[in-house]
C-alpha cells in the first residue's frame, strides 16, 4: 500500500468515523475525505557570495518535516444518483467531529501512528478543534472538517555545499 492508503486504513480504526460512509466505503472514497493540505520545507539554505563574488550554498536538511491532511467530516451525494442513498450529504455533528480530535490525540499519547513508510512519531490535529467548511441554511446543514498534521523524522540526512565561481 501507499502512504495514502495506509492512512486512510489508520483513519478506519476511528469508532468516531465508522458510521460516516466515506470512511467506511470502499477506498475510492478516500480521495473525497482524506486531502493533502501542504508539508513542511525539507532543507534550508544558507546562501552568501564571498569577497570574489563567488556563490556559496550550504543545504541544509531539516531534522523533522511534516505533512497536513484534511479529513472531510461529510460526503455530499448526488441525489439523482440511484446506487447512493437519497440523502444530499452524509455528516457528522460537531461533538462527533471533536471526538475524531481526540480520538487522534489518545493515538498521539499512546504512540499508534499510520504506517506511511517513515520515523513517525507525532500525529496532531491542527488546530485542535473542527473547522467548518459547508453550511446549507435551507436544511440547517453544517458540515465540518479537521486537519491532521503528520510528524516524521527526514529521511534526508545528507548537507550539501555548492561553491560557483
Amino acid at each position: 500500500m501507499n502512504k495514502y492508503a495506509n492512512l486512510f486504513e489508520y483513519f478506519r480504526q476511528c469508532p468516531f468515523l465508522s458510521d460516516l460512509l466515506s470512511i467506511a466505503a470502499e477506498s475510492e472514497a478516500g480521495n473525497k475525505v482524506i486531502l493533502p493540505q501542504g508539508a513542511s520545507q525539507r532543507r534550508q539554505y544558507r546562501e552568501s557570495f564571498d569577497a570574489v563574488g563567488a556563490y556559496q550554498c550550504d543545504i541544509i536538511p531539516y531534522p523533522s518535516l511534516f505533512e497536513d491532511f484534511q479529513i472531510n467530516c461529510y460526503l455530499p451525494y448526488d441525489v439523482r444518483d440511484k446506487k447512493r442513498p437519497q440523502e444530499n450529504t452524509n455528516v457528522l455533528n460537531y461533538n462527533e467531529v471533536s471526538s475524531v480530535c481526540e480520538w487522534v490525540r489518545e493515538q498521539d499519547n499512546k504512540g499508534v501512528f499510520p504506517d506511511i513508510g517513515l520515523d513517525v512519531f507525532a500525529v496532531e490535529c491542527y488546530p485542535f478543534v473542527p473547522q467548518v467548511r459547508y453550511v446549507d441554511a435551507n436544511t440547517n446543514t453544517v458540515c465540518y472538517y479537521i486537519t491532521v498534521r503528520v510528524r516524521y523524522v527526514n529521511p534526508d540526512k545528507e548537507t550539501k555545499s555548492i561553491y560557483v565561481m
